[in-house]
């Protein structure tokens, strides 16, 4: 069972990458005080921060699971690179962008908005960062050669059952599924045509097999490489959101969801392939 102490030093943790997160994004002019939000929506914005950082450190307290928490702070530290070094910010009128006469009261800002687009986006963050957590705890509790994890959680025996890697993979699934269809309303996607809602709801159910898939072969059959590439994209998805542009890789990954799946089985594929080719050259090599 966990214990209260890395529970507690793991919301210390939280709380403080949250506080100074926000404290550096009020101090450059960013709108995200709490007077600019709903209960509602400070509290996903701000819990997020939260969360996501709470996530890996209680793994590492835990587990000692560390690609979690190596993810966290090559990521925050990012942000806070692209925030704090030269340009900066810049708060423009759309008048000026566009040449217009007269100031509309519409400000954009460029170069910035890293540490709100990080807040908003947390929980995409988060899931990513579990899956690596998930992965590196399959690793290590499936391989002989690498270093053990103490006391490994009784819900996650590896290689896992049958039933309970068809757990951990619906589990998995709906937890990626919600979130990726939350970041495509969010960023307002939208599809044209009387049914387009069937794209939404094909679209979504892909997700859940996009993510449901590379974790049962993971956990049931120690098949690293799909679940690893999964959460490569998840996090390049997501990353590529600092920096938005027209061009949104998020649209394709969950739109063409399938093409992604393919990549996995491929992936899934040559790795039981090249597994094959080293148990048969070790039986020619016992004989």
């Amino acid at each position: 069972m966990p214990s209260i102490r890395s529970i507690l030093a793991s919301l210390l943790v939280g709380l403080v990458h949250a506080g100074t997160l926000i404290a550096v994004a009020l101090t450059l002019g960013y709108s995200i005080g709490p007077s600019e939000y709903t209960i509602l929506g400070m509290g996903w914005r701000y819990g997020g921060l939260v969360v996501v950082a709470v996530v890996p450190v209680w793994l590492v307290l835990r587990y000692r699971i560390i690609a979690p928490l190596v993810a966290l702070i090559l990521t925050t530290g990012y942000v806070f690179g692209m925030e704090l070094t030269p340009p900066g910010p810049t708060f423009r009128d759309v008048a000026e962008v566009e040449r217009l006469a007269e100031p509309t009261g519409i400000i954009v800002v460029e170069n910035g908005l890293y540490i709100a687009r990080y807040m908003l986006n947390a929980s995409v963050w988060t899931v990513g960062f579990l899956f690596l957590g998930l992965i590196e705890y399959t690793v290590r509790t499936g391989w002989k050669r690498l270093p053990a994890v103490p006391s490994p959680s009784p819900l996650i025996t590896i290689p896992a059952s049958r039933e309970q890697a068809l757990r951990i993979a619906t589990v998995g699934g709906v937890l990626h599924a919600v979130v990726m269809l939350w970041f495509t309303l969010r960023l307002g996607l939208t599809v044209s045509g009387e049914f387009g809602w069937l794209i939404y709801i094909s679209s979504t159910l892909g997700m859940w097999i996009l993510a449901a898939v590379p974790l049962y072969l993971l956990v049931r059959h120690l098949v690293v490489g799909p679940a690893t590439a999964l959460s490569a994209f998840i996090l390049l998805n997501i990353q590529a959101e600092f920096t938005a542009s027209p061009d949104d890789p998020h649209a394709l990954y969950f739109g063409a969801w399938f093409l992604y799946l393919g990549l996995l089985l491929i992936v899934a594929g040559a790795e039981f392939g090249l597994r094959r080719l080293q148990i048969g050259q070790r039986l020619r090599m016992m004989t």
